[in-house]
């Protein structure tokens, strides 16, 4: 027997402390729920649900983020439905107009007044509409925002006549760099004066270049148009489309168009010569006072001078240069507020525009990759983008060659709102494919870092029993010293 170590009671006292330092993590694990709480518990377990936290915070904030893109996509659409109602009576009016029983400056002058304010509350629309401040109709959203027409010379028809003896028309257009699968629409009148329209799929390509040389495969592989157009295209990804006629026998390009925005637009006469501003017939002459041309829905018009007035209601003065040089260096100037260039290129005046029209993305993942990124586009509505700019129905003529355009807008505004339904579709199923992912990975990372409170009470009760007993046995070893003593006495 030994007096200066108990050695019994040691050992209980071990016990003791290491069942109540179990004890104290089992009660901390019950009250705070987790059962890791540092690193300590489990270093390997804290990593991987630290990551899992930081993707279900990814993925819940991206959920927000696709309820914001469908309600922005909601709003867009319901302004279009908008338009399309205003689309659809001025069908209405134009029919009427074209019937042969109304008196031209009565009925039909009232009938014009509609058509007018709805044109103008179409332009009010697309200027308004917004999502948060960001415009969603007026062309910002876009593929592209460059808009260029002829001036109105009325039925219907915006054109500048170039002389019959012109050379093979021409039509520039700069390609879309965007990686996708588009539908091209070319608009031309043959030699027999026929409208023709033809929709051809093309997939852009991963730059300027790339995305010309695709149109230009898709269009000559097209038989309709390889028979009345040579298409070519230059090192830059500009596109060309030339007549295979020469002058007033020549077919004549109305319009090309892709996405949902016109890269340019011409809209042939029917006076049955070559019909192109001068910017887009491949010969960069010399511009006359009173010829002009629509960008972006502004006229500007060429004066001799500077206190010469435009001839045409609203234009914006250009003052002629000495030479066609110094007139586009003048109308480069009146450009400037459009962020449009305009330059003399192999004699062809090209355009181009610094804004971007790239369209919205949204952020629908919580990773930066290109798959978790979503783009939105929505194509101007404006009435200079819907080709409605000339439309009248103040006589029957005038009337019967406007159904034609409206219900060519109409398609075109039902194209964009068809695309919108299906965004919103897939954001739908984007947003159902988050909250399934985000629910799984909460799962996973319940299992590893919360509290099983079933088993950790077991664990609780035993280490309770095991330090009321090392308690227990403490009293007792401390006990067996005092026998020590009596073998003393």
């Amino acid at each position: 027997m030994r007096i200066q170590h108990n050695i019994m009671a040691m050992n209980a006292y071990r016990n003791y402390n290491n069942n109540t330092s179990a004890l104290s993590k089992n009660l901390e694990k019950l009250s705070s729920g987790y059962k890791i709480n540092r690193a300590g518990d489990d270093a390997a377990g804290l990593a991987i649900s630290e990551k899992m936290r930081a993707q279900i915070t990814g993925l819940e904030t991206a959920q927000k983020n696709v309820k914001d893109g469908i309600s922005l996509v909601k709003t867009g659409e319901g302004a279009m439905q908008e338009v399309q109602d205003m689309l659809n009576r001025m069908v209405e009016l134009a029919t009427q107009s074209a019937n042969g029983t109304y008196d031209n400056e009565v009925d039909r002058d009232n009938l014009q007044k509609e058509v007018d304010q709805l044109k103008t509350e179409i332009d009010r629309i697309a200027d308004s509409a917004n999502f948060n401040g960001i415009k969603l109709l007026d062309g910002s959203l876009a593929e592209t925002k460059v808009d260029i027409s002829s001036i109105d010379i009325g039925n219907a028809t915006t054109a500048v006549e170039v002389p019959a003896t012109a050379t093979k028309s021409t039509f520039k257009v700069e390609a879309s760099t965007a990686q996708q699968e588009y539908t091209m629409s070319v608009e031309y009148i043959d030699a027999n004066g026929k409208a023709n329209k033809v929709d051809i799929k093309y997939t852009g390509g991963t730059d300027q270049k790339t995305t010309g040389e695709a149109m230009q495969k898709a269009l000559a592989a097209n038989s309709e148009i390889s028979s009345v157009f040579d298409v070519t295209v230059d090192a830059t990804g500009g596109l060309t489309l030339t007549s295979k006629v020469a002058g007033a026998d020549g077919a004549k390009l109305v319009n090309v168009a892709t996405g949902d925005k016109a890269l340019n637009t011409a809209v042939a006469s029917t006076a049955g010569a070559d019909s192109y501003v001068k910017a887009e017939n491949g010969a960069a002459t010399d511009p006359t006072a009173g010829e002009s041309v629509i960008i972006n829905g502004k006229t500007y018009e060429f004066v001799k001078d500077a206190a010469t007035k435009p001839t045409k209601d609203g234009a914006i003065a250009v003052q002629l240069g000495a030479d066609k040089a110094a007139s586009i260096a003048n109308l480069n100037k009146a450009l400037e507020s459009e962020g449009i260039t305009v330059t003399i290129n192999a004699n062809n005046l090209e355009f181009r525009s610094a804004k971007d029209g790239a369209g919205l993305t949204l952020q629908i993942g919580d990773t930066s990759d290109d798959y978790n990124q979503m783009t939105v586009k929505i194509g101007d509505v404006h009435v200079q983008a819907l080709g409605l700019s000339g439309v009248s129905v103040a006589s029957q003529d005038a009337a019967q060659a406007a159904v034609k355009t409206i219900k060519d807008a109409i398609n075109t505004v039902s194209s964009i709102r068809g695309t919108l339904g299906a965004t919103q579709n897939r954001l739908e199923h984007t947003q159902n494919n988050l909250s399934v992912m985000t629910e799984n990975i909460q799962d996973a990372e319940s299992t590893i870092r919360d509290t099983d409170v079933a088993d950790e009470m077991m664990a609780y009760t035993k280490n309770n029993i095991l330090v009321q007993s090392a308690q227990a046995m403490l009293a007792q070893a401390n006990q067996v010293p005092q026998g020590v003593l009596q073998l003393l006495q």
